[in-house]
């Protein structure tokens, strides 16, 4: 394809410039500059986009035209066509008009002078708004949504600069290509985001008819279907080819573990209701969220250390990356959907071994006080001690809890440490406004369900040592001596020696090397941003 661009636009490297004279040039693209009203620079019918770096950029290179390079228009071309695998449409960045006026101008013996002026605006135009899309995204996130605490990327400062380096260089793909995040998880989603649009160009996903539980042994058209939709999605070996088996055989019972394995699933082989939902979820709407999460990344995947954490809140997962290469893995509960789990980033600086747990003043008027006013005694049997605004404890006897209410409880709850805490025995502190941080749980049968939001917005972890000692990295730590503080009974903060940057992010869709996976839109997000990034923006009088 690339070829064919290059070969196609070659010939225009003469007659772009086939006008009057390049001052007549000139003077057209300076006049649509200057003269341009309080809306911007127009083209035709359109505005573009930058009302301030079009006009600084074309200012610094004497209003001659930018794109009168046959491979920087055809590099350009190549790069807006490719935007569709960011997720991103192609449209916004004027790519049909672009090619439209290309072409009229090639037809021409001798270019209209507005039209060879309106095409170079255009490119220049639509190529920095990719560029900036491709460092900010397209989408303002923090304006859709509350509860995104993550600040912008921001632009560099010398855009024109950089742009008269790009085309004097003509290393236009090159300068995109450096553009895009720089983890690795944007990659493979965009190469993914690239193979479900060939799955959609060959038909999509064939639909599992609605029946009884599947399992191995069992025999049946609806299981060749199954293996039919599993060769296509890439949970058989790769080079697996399409057959008519009917047979729920040993290989089949391995791809449907691998599929549920990357839904998020329990990986039991058997086609249940959850999986055979799955299993039919249109490849329209995987491409959705393939388009979503790209445009997520592209917000944070920026600057980022060689060493830190993720949390994603969608997939329930806490990971620990050091140079590309995931170190740690566990499986979180997040918020419930009403105590949602905020985005934002931080930095661990201590661990609290036998934590102590100060209610909030919402769980304790909420959930806590209707409690004691059936029965005081609720405190001293969940290790509790109720006290005053200086920190002395109370005799909760003393009480009278009918007197209070939500709108006023003038007392601090506080849970003891020990085995039944609700934190469990060890927190992990990043300072943050939202009052969120990682914890133990004593309720570990939550661990084994699938969708894991039960909290109030903190993270509660599973493999809870396995973290402490990452974090501490040290010969000193081990679980002997972890076991030797968990007996005293005594809280006992652990400062960190180098502060571990964390990241909380929400994704719906992620990609390695091997997988691309999926996970249910527990707060019900994607829709907006999907709203929001199918916007067209192009600007019409």
């Amino acid at each position: 394809m690339k070829k064919i661009i290059s070969t196609f636009f070659f010939v225009f490297v003469i007659s772009f410039l086939r006008v009057t004279s390049q001052t007549t040039l000139q003077n057209v693209i300076q006049y649509k500059i200057e003269k341009a009203d309080k809306e911007g620079v127009r083209v035709d019918s359109i505005y573009l986009y930058s009302d301030r770096i079009v006009p600084d950029f074309y200012r610094s290179i004497n209003y001659t035209p930018a794109w009168s390079d046959a491979k920087n228009r055809a590099e350009l071309i190549q790069c807006l066509e490719e935007s569709v695998y960011d997720g991103l449409n192609p449209e916004d960045y004027y790519l049909s008009k672009i090619k439209d006026m290309l072409a009229r101008i090639e037809s021409e013996d001798e270019p209209d002078p507005e039209l060879v002026a309106g095409a170079d605006l255009l490119m220049t135009d639509g190529i920095l708004l990719f560029a900036r899309h491709l460092i900010t995204g397209k989408v303002d996130q923090s304006k859709i949504r509350p509860g995104w605490d993550i600040p912008p990327n921001s632009v560099p400062d010398n855009a024109v600069e950089r742009m008269v380096e790009v085309l004097d260089n003509g290393s236009v793909k090159e300068a995109i290509d450096k553009l895009r995040p720089d983890i690795n998880m944007y990659k493979f989603l965009s190469e993914n985001l690239k193979h479900y649009y060939e799955i959609k160009k060959n038909g999509g996903f064939p639909v599992i008819p609605a029946g009884e539980l599947l399992k191995a042994g069992m025999q049946g058209d609806r299981i060749k279907t199954v293996r039919q939709l599993l060769i296509i999605t890439g949970d058989f070996p790769a080079g697996t080819e399409m057959n008519d088996s009917t047979l729920f055989d040993d290989e089949l019972e391995k791809a449907v573990k691998h599929f549920q394995y990357r839904h998020n699933l329990t990986q039991d082989g058997v086609i249940g209701k959850r999986t055979l939902a799955e299993m039919n979820v249109p490849v329209e709407h995987r491409i959705e969220q393939l388009r979503i999460n790209l445009e997520r990344t592209r917000w944070v995947g920026y600057d980022l250390p060689d060493d830190f954490l993720v949390a994603n809140i969608a997939g329930f997962n806490l990971r620990r990356i050091k140079n590309d290469s995931v170190v740690y893995y566990s499986k979180v509960i997040v918020g419930r959907h009403y105590h949602e789990t905020p985005v934002f980033k931080g930095k661990i600086r201590y661990i609290v071994v036998n934590p102590t747990w100060t209610l909030t003043y919402s769980i304790a008027t909420k959930e806590t006080l209707p409690k004691l006013k059936k029965d005081p005694s609720y405190l001293e049997r969940h290790n509790m001690v109720i006290m005053n605004s200086k920190g002395e404890i109370l005799d909760p006897y003393s009480i009278d809890f009918s007197k209070y209410s939500q709108n006023y409880f003038p007392f601090i709850i506080r849970q003891n440490p020990g085995p039944n805490n609700s934190l469990g025995q060890v927190k992990f502190i990043f300072p943050n406004r939202y009052n969120v941080y990682i914890h133990d749980t004593p309720a570990r049968s939550l661990f084994s369900r699938d969708v894991r939001a039960f909290s109030h917005g903190c993270l509660r972890v599973d493999k809870k040592w396995e973290l402490m000692l990452s974090l501490l990295d040290s010969p000193e730590w081990n679980m002997d001596r972890i076991n030797r503080i968990l007996k005293t009974g005594k809280t006992t903060n652990i400062p960190l020696k180098k502060p571990v940057d964390i990241l909380i992010l929400y994704w719906t869709a992620g990609a390695d090397r091997k997988d691309v996976f999926f996970n249910k839109d527990i707060y019900f997000r994607d829709s907006a941003v999907l709203k929001e990034l199918n916007k067209p923006l192009i600007r019409y009088i």
